[in-house]
């Protein structure tokens, strides 16, 4: 009999961490002994090989090589299993049933109870009583487990409840993921330090896939940090379209490189990457990597996991039924009980592979999604990708020459992506659906020399060897823009001089991380990491924008640098926010079910949006219910496309997708059908309206929008530059627009297509400093340290004594950016902010000259809800009350003098009526789309109608039917318009035809 387990009885994890790492000592010196001998008789066997009996010597030191890596293995386990005894109390139970109750306590339920664990988060109780259900689940009890391998540690004094344990959810491993990796390498290290034997135990050492160079998934991080924490990613070191500065490599793995998507519940992104310091091979050519060129393989006494970027990722060996994490890369390896494998993240999305083999990698069998979703992969006898299968059924085939893939095939039918290479097997060209091409590469020395992309962007580079790697030193593109890049690896500088002799640079830290950053004006931002993350940011004046991250690289506090902290809170080791609290300590909340789908919304005023689905397996909602009951249904097609949608009123939204997942047909709620054409690359080129006209679009082959055509056949033209910026706009009557711009982008000069223009000028990071308007007036901008605008100078055009007006404004922040003052030659304006930055005050104090002009001190007030909703303005005037529902929708305001307006609401937020105090001013009818068709004010009602492409085609006004008076004649308005939806004419009944 064990004790029942209740809401805030303990949770405990194991001694095992110190049995491993004793375990790891002995199994240390094990191997480090082992490793000596072995190399002794691998040396004497080397040398005697020429007697004949050398081959019985080398046999033999790979035999003691082996034998002490299985000692050492055996010595770090026992220990390991010997530290399983003692517990350590790591957290509580945290939720419980909701009508049973023991103790006094909500009783524990597998599944459903929540645990708070502080290695972990939060986690789900797993396992309770096979025959004692609570709630239809088994009772959890002390002793039974958590979904981390945490166990209850306490329980009731007075309850026990009996019978075998029953696991409800997978349990993860009890010893620590980044111990068993700590481990593992140890070992190996251990009997490297023996010299060169060790063969069998260590051989093939994981020393040469540890590159200290970034893969593509630890680049994108810094990216996504610097994104976080608001700052460039340059700062970082990524420049050059792009190159890492840091280390010199070249890198691609953008949108550029994305060929195409296929959607379904769990879309197909075929997504190529390249890196210069990647040695692996692919289909592509060297360096290259498709998504699903991934293997798991038996490295040396670990594995190696070949990332769909192509990256090289360690891994130790599992054993089955348990999984390990690597930290460095935020990714789980499990070994399943039918002994295969399976690699995933906090996304939910999982890479199974096949059972290892001695001498090959283990190729992917499927990639599948948290609710089961899945793409998979059929192989060549080669090891080549033959076919996949997406899990809206689309199967897409490649086809291969030489060795290279030539092109990706949906269904056998129609040509996706095609590739081609030059002499050398180097990919040249990527060549999209429809025959247009997206990309071009040069190499030189099997490093990319130059690419261009589908804007005709020609980017170019040049490679030097430094310290023992090629890295680029310079880059130019076909825009106009080039840098030279200068490394010192020994003081651990960087630099990056512009074409017009801007330097930026750069400062790392031992571990090759960006520690300050110099901008080309002058600007310096400072780093500070953390576990290997970027934590803080000290901003050009010193102010710090601070932030924590778990294990799992989850965002869990960030503080502004005015000390505003918010707090982010996790779903076990998912990307689901469960609960965001503010820097006012209010919170919003959201739920999950088993399989990680959001089920609930709570906002911090309380109000609830709930979500159902249609099966366990859809990821796909089918209903929304929002905080006033409302629900609106779903449905969904076989690719995960919505096809109807009916809102909480009842009306009906309906649409039809081609193969492509490219819209063709939608109707709305009155019947109105709207169809669009798609051209052979993919591309919108028509849209036939409801009343049969047509808009057509044009596109070059670049894939740019060229031109548009109306209904009437009339154009507007565009072209661009090489950046994709647009340079011309030339509109159907011929007067043409033009833009002009310096080689990092930024607008020069815009003409007005009237022989007119507007000037712009910039400082070296692209603010503006002044703008001249064709006018003569102009504006100029001043900039701080932070790179706030501090201060703004209107003039006016010169009069004609040669003198200008002039009005300037000063400006004032916090060092979050937030607006605090604001300076005009009249008045003062002073703002104040609560804890979450939202205004709460403005006080105006009038200047002296501000005073002779009548100006008086003012001042107003603000006050708000828990969800930042306006409630309360007061000023020298008087108060106004606002109230809203819960979707946000104003329902009343209570004006200075106590008179009350109200807005009357339906369906999702429509307005059907306005009263005044206690009486009707107006109410309203509406059609199917919620636009007004009628409404009555008084005794007069008005009526509208509309066209089949929604525009008013009538409003007729009158009185009821039951008043008699002159002023009772129906007054009408009709409208017409032309064939490009311009309006032509009104016919009115009162004032006749206006055209």
């Amino acid at each position: 009999m064990f004790a029942a387990a209740r809401v805030g009885d303990d949770i405990g994890h194991s001694a095992a961490l110190a049995g491993m790492v004793a375990g790891t000592l002995v199994g240390g010196f094990i191997a480090a002994a082992g490793g000596l001998a072995a190399g002794a008789l691998l040396f004497t066997g080397l040398g005697a090989s020429c007697l004949g009996v050398g081959v019985l010597l080398v046999g033999l030191s790979v035999a003691v090589g082996w034998l002490t890596g299985e000692l050492a293995t055996t010595a770090r386990d026992t220990l390991a299993e010997g530290g399983a005894d003692s517990m350590t109390q790591q957290g509580v139970i945290t939720t419980g049933s909701p009508n049973v109750f023991i103790n006094g306590r909500p009783a524990a339920v597998a599944s459903a109870s929540l645990v708070s664990c502080q290695e972990d988060g939060a986690q789900h109780l797993t396992e309770g009583a096979s025959r004692v259900l609570i709630n239809g689940l088994p009772a959890g009890r002390r002793g039974d487990r958590t979904t981390c391998g945490a166990t209850v540690m306490t329980g009731s004094p007075n309850v026990l409840i009996g019978g075998a344990s029953e696991q409800t959810l997978p349990v993860q491993a009890e010893v620590p993921d980044e111990l068993y990796k700590a481990s593992d390498l140890t070992l190996l290290f251990a009997g490297l330090l023996g010299g060169g034997g060790g063969a069998g135990g260590e051989a093939g050492a994981l020393g040469s896939l540890l590159s200290k160079l970034p893969g593509i998934n630890k680049l994108a991080r810094i990216a996504c940090r610097a994104g976080q924490l608001l700052t460039s990613v340059a700062a970082v070191g990524i420049i050059a379209r792009p190159v890492d500065i840091i280390s010199g490599q070249k890198f691609l793995c953008g949108d550029d490189e994305l060929d195409f998507t296929l959607p379904s519940r769990l879309p197909v992104r075929w997504q190529r990457c390249w890196r210069s310091g990647n040695p692996g091979d692919s289909v592509l050519g060297r360096g290259w990597s498709l998504f699903w060129e991934t293997s798991l393989e038996h490295y040396g006494d670990g594995l190696v996991w070949r990332a769909p970027s192509g990256d090289y990722i360690s891994f130790p060996m599992v054993p089955e039924g348990r999984r390990t994490f690597c930290e460095a890369e935020k990714r789980w390896l499990e070994h399943h009980q039918d002994d295969t494998w399976s690699v995933y993240d906090i996304s939910g999305e999982r890479w199974h592979y096949q059972p290892l083999q001695a001498c090959s990698p283990s190729l992917p069998l499927r990639l599948t999604g948290p609710c089961g979703n899945a793409i998979l992969f059929e192989w060549n006898p080669d090891r080549t990708l033959h076919a996949l299968t997406d899990s809206a059924g689309k199967r897409v085939m490649c086809r291969y020459q030489d060795g290279r893939l030539e092109s990706a095939w949906l269904d056998d039918e129609i040509c996706l992506v095609s590739y081609a290479y030059d002499t050398e097997g180097q990919l040249v060209t990527v060549t999209g659906r429809g025959g247009s091409v997206r990309r071009r590469f040069s190499w030189q020395d099997g490093l990319m020399s130059a690419h261009e992309d589908a804007n005709g962007l020609l980017s170019e580079y040049r490679w030097q060897t430094i310290a023992g790697l090629p890295r680029v030193v310079a880059f130019r593109h076909s825009g106009g823009e080039q840098l030279t890049l200068k490394y010192d690896f020994d003081r651990g500088t960087r630099q990056a001089t512009r074409d017009d002799d801007a330097q930026a640079h750069w400062l790392t830290d031992d571990d090759d991380n960006v520690a300050s950053h110099t901008d080309f004006d002058g600007r310096r931002t400072a780093f500070v990491y953390r576990d290997g993350e970027l934590t803080d940011v000290i901003l050009p004046g010193g102010a710090i924008r601070r932030s924590v991250w778990d294990r799992y690289g989850r965002l869990t506090q960030e503080t502004d640098p005015e000390g505003r902290t918010t707090t982010y809170h996790w779903y076990r080791q998912t990307d689901g926010l469960t609960r965001i609290v503010y820097p006012d300590q209010t919170t919003s909340q959201a739920a999950y079910d088993l399989r990680g789908r959001l089920e609930c919304e709570t906002d911090p005023c309380g109000y609830r949006t709930t979500y159902h689905y249609p099966d366990d397996d859809d990821p796909l909602a089918d209903s929304v219910t929002n905080a006033l009951g409302g629900v609106v249904q779903l449905q969904w097609n076989h690719q995960g496309l919505l096809t109807q949608r009916t809102d909480c009123t009842g009306s009906v939204t309906r649409f039809e997708y081609d193969r492509f997942g490219q819209l063709v047909r939608s109707e709305d709620a009155e019947g109105h059908i709207t169809r669009r054409e798609w051209n052979a690359a993919g591309q919108l080129s028509s849209v036939i309206h409801p009343d049969g006209s047509r808009e057509s679009l044009l596109w070059n082959t670049r894939g740019q929008l060229t031109g548009w055509r109306d209904p009437l056949e009339s154009e507007v033209r565009q072209a661009y530059n090489v950046l994709g910026l647009p340079v011309s706009l030339t509109d159907r009557t011929g007067h043409t627009r033009r833009w002009h711009y310096d080689p990092r982008g930024n607008l020069l000069c815009l003409e007005n297509g009237n022989g007119a223009e507007y000037r712009f000028n910039y400082d070296a990071t692209g603010h503006l400093l002044s703008e001249i308007r064709p006018d003569g007036t102009s504006r100029h901008m001043q900039w701080d340290e932070r790179g706030f605008l501090t201060a703004l100078e209107e003039r006016g055009s010169p009069a004609a004594d040669g003198g200008s007006g002039l009005r300037w404004q000063q400006f004032g922040y916090d060092d979050s950016g937030l607006l605090t003052a604001r300076t005009t030659r009249d008045a003062g304006y002073h703002y104040r902010r609560n804890h979450r930055g939202q205004l709460t005050g403005v006080l105006r104090t009038p200047t002296a000259e501000g005073m002779v002009r009548g100006i008086d001190e003012d001042a107003v007030q603000f006050t708000y809800d828990a969800a930042g909703k306006l409630l309360c303005e007061r000023g020298v005037n008087g108060e106004l009350h606002y109230v809203c529902d819960a979707p946000g929708n104003l329902t009343a305001l209570t004006l200075p003098g106590g008179q009350r307006l109200a807005w009357l609401h339906y369906g999702s937020g429509h307005v059907s009526a306005v009263r005044f105090n206690q009486q009707t001013v107006s109410e309203f009818t509406r059609d199917r789309l919620h636009r007004e068709t009628g409404r009555s004010q008084g005794v007069r009602t008005q009526h509208r109608e509309y066209d089949n492409l929604g525009r008013r085609s009538l409003q007729r006004s009158g009185l009821s039917a039951d008043v008699t008076l002159p002023e009772q004649a129906i007054l009408a308005r009709l409208y017409r318009y032309t064939g490009r939806g311009e309006l032509a004419g009104v016919s009115d009944t009162l004032r006749g035809e206006i055209q």
